[in-house]
């Protein structure tokens, strides 16, 4: 099958085993309870170390030790021949082969919150993506399957299906999602594509807060 094909996972990185981030590998860590740390493996300096507070989320490079005084929600992408990750403190909550075109892209990671009863338009997006729940209660129409989505809960969206999030909470809810798209979205370009113009004119009822970008090569 022609284009690149990249495993997606997101791990629970829990305190006291930090984890390095191995080569051939792009991550994006989020500190969902207390906070967590990113530096060089080999820094000697602590006080260099990129501090994250609870409720934010960086980057991480190749060679990048991740640890977290709670709970990090560490996305990962690497190649699809790679296996996933198994070590101490390290859990994987929901791991998918994602397929997207040859070309280069970026991996984009941010945060949707949506009001209690919001609903979106039925749409998609350009790219394959992984998302989380933090807090609330969701229902997710992925294509033809519907589930009922938990705090702490993962799902994953090729990009090709029709989808529809509907916040079943009584109040606020709140998700983190990495996803990998074209490049040409570079800059926080909006990759929602609606299902049809009448999808197109309803209002998306959500808030977005977007963490960051990062070339995958």
């Amino acid at each position: 099958m022609s284009g690149q094909h990249w495993r997606m996972t997101v791990y629970d990185l829990t305190a006291g085993e930090p984890s390095v981030l191995p080569a051939r590998s792009h991550a994006f860590v989020y500190a969902a309870r207390g906070t967590a740390e990113l530096g060089a493996a080999t820094r000697a300096d602590a006080a260099a170390a990129a501090r994250i507070a609870e409720g934010e989320g960086a980057f991480a490079m190749v060679g990048d030790r991740v640890e977290t005084t709670g709970t990090a929600w560490l996305f990962e992408i690497a190649p699809a021949s790679l296996r996933l990750r198994r070590e101490p403190g390290l859990s994987p909550v929901l791991s998918r082969i994602a397929v997207i075109d040859d070309g280069p892209h970026i991996l984009r990671a941010d945060r949707v919150e949506a009001a209690a009863g919001a609903v979106t338009p039925a749409h998609r997006h350009r790219g394959p993506g992984i998302r989380r729940l933090e807090s609330g209660l969701l229902e997710a129409e992925v294509g033809d399957a519907v589930d009922r989505i938990a705090a702490g809960a993962a799902w994953f969206e090729t990009g090709h299906e029709t989808v529809v999030g509907t916040n079943i909470s009584g109040g606020a809810n709140r998700f983190v999602r990495v996803m990998l798209l074209p490049a040409e979205l570079a800059g926080g370009l909006s990759s929602f594509v609606a299902a049809s113009p009448a999808e197109a004119a309803k209002p998306r009822a959500v808030a977005l807060t977007l963490f960051g970008e990062q070339p995958v090569g």
